[in-house]
């Protein structure tokens, strides 16, 4: 008598590949990816912002210290804002980080007065920033091929600007008994 696992052996050598086909990206849900995929850009695009505050200097922020706010950065475009020891930017999650900051204090963290801020908890370099392609980096594999493709995925290969991917054909299968 035959074991299930050359029952599958057997099955498995007398057939071949499907041909591949591209499908919408939403068509791909559960699909199989008929290549490998790499990142062709960083995700995210740009150093911004984890929290809603201000943009500093690091060094500049020891429980105490005042800086004098320079700017507002919000999320979405870029206003080229730039800083220096001793001076912020009020931030917005997901904003840009303005050249020479190194670190975000949280909104909590500190009181606002008029023009200038009070710090009450020092930042550390690089706190409550997501430095760009620290999710994905150019180069890094979003899928291999044979791989299933699950929603996570989607999402990557979205802001990849894949609209299309490559899949595997469809088996169609009947079991006689």
């Amino acid at each position: 008598m035959m074991t299930e696992e050359e029952a599958l052996a057997a099955v498995l050598e007398k057939i071949g590949a499907l041909p591949s086909k591209m499908v919408s990206l939403l068509d791909s849900l559960g699909r199989f990816s008929a290549r490998e995929l790499f990142a062709t850009r960083l995700l995210p695009a740009f150093d911004n912002s984890a929290m809603d505050g201000y943009a500093v200097v690091a060094a500049s922020t020891p429980a105490g210290a005042r800086l004098r706010v320079t700017g507002e950065q919000p999320a979405g475009a870029d206003r080229g804002l730039t800083i220096r020891s001793g001076e912020a930017v009020r931030i917005f999650t997901g904003a840009p980080v303005p050249a020479g900051a190194d670190a975000v204090v949280m909104q909590e963290d500190v009181t606002r007065e008029d023009d200038s801020i009070v710090i009450h908890a020092s930042a550390e370099r690089d706190e409550f920033i997501r430095r760009a392609g620290s999710d994905l980096a150019i180069g890094q594999k979003i899928l291999a091929h044979g791989e299933q493709i699950a929603p996570a995925t989607l999402g990557l290969l979205a802001a990849q600007g894949h609209a299309q991917i490559e899949v595997g054909g469809t088996p169609r299968v009947a079991i006689i008994s």
